[in-house]
């Protein structure tokens, strides 16, 4: 009786075998068609979602290259780092034109032989000084720039709420 079962077995999986090779049904009674049916939905689902991605994808793609681009220059332009460092600029080329004009006004009082070192707002360091701010803003970094590897993988949202400084409008 074992044998007898085992038999039926092998013949039904060889019948199942045959079947599978020519292409046709798996079974009689439509389970294997029925499963099918439900893989397919299920990449049709999968297809759907992945659509959606790409497009979303597509879309943080050209927000980056339009809108983004254009806050991240309006950041940087608005930005406590560029101002303090052109205030720091626009102070020391003060100074260096505050003692040249003094300089020469000197020339002009020589006859009244009042020492250089006196005159009024006289700063020696002007000129080191302005180098020193010019190495300043050429080495500028800008924080903003940096923090833009952290949004890799956020969703457009964050990175736009992110890169909209406060007080910054559109």
């Amino acid at each position: 009786m074992v044998l007898s079962k085992m038999e039926e077995s092998i013949t039904n999986a060889r019948s199942a075998y045959k079947k599978m090779m020519a292409g046709g049904p798996k079974s009689t009674d439509g389970g294997d068609e029925g499963h099918h049916r439900a893989e397919i939905e299920e990449l049709k689902l999968e297809n759907v979602n992945l659509s959606a991605k790409v497009e979303d994808l597509q879309a943080t793609k050209a927000w980056l290259l339009s809108e983004g681009a254009r806050l991240l220059a309006k950041n940087i332009h608005r930005g406590p780092e560029m101002t303090a460092v052109m205030a720091a600029v626009n102070n020391t080329m003060s100074s260096v034109g505050v003692n040249l004009g003094l300089h020469k006004g000197y020339v002009h009082t020589l006859k009244k032989k009042t020492p250089f070192a006196e005159v009024p707002l006289l700063n020696r360091n002007a000129e080191a000084d302005l180098n020193t701010t010019v190495a300043c803003f050429d080495s500028l970094t800008f924080p903003v720039v940096d923090d833009l590897q952290k949004l890799i993988n956020e969703p457009l949202s964050k990175i736009n709420d992110t890169l909209l400084f406060f007080g910054v409008k559109e």
